[in-house]
């Protein structure tokens, strides 16, 4: 892999529209090109992972004070619904994922009963984010830029893209020239 470029892309938190730039890289050998997105950023979507995460645990009742609101300040109503819709559908999905890796760091427990599919993933990234920061020599992101991390940005996708081909090396890669 080698870098390629960049393009700019924006990224809204607390109201204001950062701009920045996202690299690419580009095998050599077979051309498939990527975007390297940083942990903050949703895959296409304009709002930070942060923001995404205050206006779901809003909604759910976990946090309720003026800090986490404003991290979704500005964003309209209909887009709020959205996410949490599109997190509710995935919910399953993402818990499994969360609790894989954080047995796999050897983080036990009894899983804790939740009322909602949505809130026992907001509990089973709250445990991956605990279990990430008792890891010897680790600089942990926050919670939500840490479940954004590790579904590779698609912490609201429509699908769980893995990161790695299943079938064909040509799923879901971008062709290069």
């Amino acid at each position: 892999m080698a870098f390629d470029g960049s393009y700019p892309r924006q990224v809204r938190e607390r109201g204001v529209v950062h701009r920045i730039y996202v690299r690419r890289v580009r095998c050599g050998r077979c051309g498939t090109g990527e975007a390297l997105l940083p942990d903050f950023t949703l895959r296409r979507r304009l709002d930070s992972a942060a923001a995404v995460g205050a206006a779901v645990l809003a909604r759910h009742g976990r946090c309720t004070g003026s800090e986490v609101k404003a991290l979704y300040a500005g964003v309209p109503a209909r887009t709020v619904r959205s996410w949490h819709q599109r997190f509710s559908e995935r919910a399953d999905d993402l818990t499994v994922r969360f609790e894989a890796l954080r047995a796999q760091w050897g983080a036990g427990g009894i899983p804790r009963y939740e009322p909602t599919r949505v809130a026992v993933t907001i509990t089973s990234i709250g445990s991956l984010w605990q279990a990430a920061r008792r890891r010897p020599n680790s600089d942990v992101p926050p919670p939500w830029r840490l479940a954004n991390l590790v579904v590779g940005g698609q912490l609201l996708g429509t699908r769980v893209d893995l990161p790695w081909p299943v079938v064909s090396d040509r799923i879901g890669r971008a062709q290069g020239p």
